[in-house]
């Protein structure tokens, strides 16, 4: 059987959802600071994480590295570059005021999950 895209009044119903998942790496993604489960709060931040003047976020190779994996594992294309977007708010739970993300040129695009 083979599902076609149902149209209601014109519009194609698309569906997608976001993941999110805690990496297995010694450090945090865009910062040098531990990332031990049950750790006492305020003890795994650096200069990175709380936006000190002067400090630049570097990326973790071993999280890239776990996307890539990822990845391959549900037959995604993977970018040979790849664009991170400092997108600034001004939210009372975002201290810092931005956050990075990835929408132009992720490091893995598309694949599927089997249900």
């Amino acid at each position: 059987m083979t599902s076609q895209p149902k149209l209601v009044h014109g519009y194609e119903v698309v569906i997608g959802f976001e993941t999110h998942a805690q990496l297995s790496t010694q450090s945090k993604i865009f910062s040098r600071a531990p990332t031990a489960f049950g750790a006492e709060p305020n003890t795994q931040a650096c200069a990175v994480d709380l936006a000190l003047p002067g400090t630049l976020p570097v990326m973790n190779k071993g999280a890239v590295e776990r996307a890539i994996e990822f990845g391959l594992a549900i037959g995604s294309h993977i970018s040979p570059k790849s664009i991170f977007a400092r997108k600034n708010y001004f939210y009372p739970d975002l201290p810092k005021g931005y956050q990075i993300s990835q929408f132009e040129i992720p490091v893995v695009v598309g694949g599927q999950v089997e249900f």
